[in-house]
């Protein structure tokens, strides 16, 4: 569980037609720090751009394999093949996340990073996983 009582910069929890989209725990932390690195005058932009897709996905629409790529693999749990998890990609933030098998019609968003190439990298590989096994094996809510 997240022990952060600070209030939440954005919603934790977006609820659309389709699916339930939560944060995990420290996301909006990484997406503050992933816009850092933008210039000021992008950040309102691509606050906009971010939360369109996650609010299309949230509420059915079809996205893009360029916007919304599968892009590595989650562990598996035993006796099931392993799944993907997806990224986000609104250049230059991305986010990754992936559909829970635990919980019903719900969407997990790990994190939020800056990425200025299209490789992806073992550290956020290694993230998502984490963030996965906490939810998806260990039970926690977010």
């Amino acid at each position: 569980m997240c022990n952060d009582e600070s209030p939440p910069k954005c919603p934790d929890i977006v609820v659309g037609s389709l699916l339930r989209i939560v944060h995990c725990c420290g996301a909006w932390d990484s997406f503050t720090e992933a816009l850092k690195r933008t210039p000021i005058d992008r950040h309102d932009s691509l606050k906009a751009r971010m939360n369109l897709l996650v609010q299309r996905l949230a509420n059915g629409a079809r996205l893009s394999k360029d916007s919304f790529p599968p892009e590595g693999l989650l562990p598996c749990l035993p006796g099931k093949q392993a799944k993907s998890f997806y990224a986000f990609k609104k250049i230059p933030i991305r986010a990754y996340g992936w559909y829970s098998e635990r919980h019903s019609n719900t969407f997990f968003i790990s994190h939020y990073i800056y990425k200025s190439k299209d490789k992806l990298s073992k550290k956020d590989t290694t993230r998502v996983q984490g963030n996965w096994t906490r939810i998806e094996v260990d039970g926690d809510e977010k």
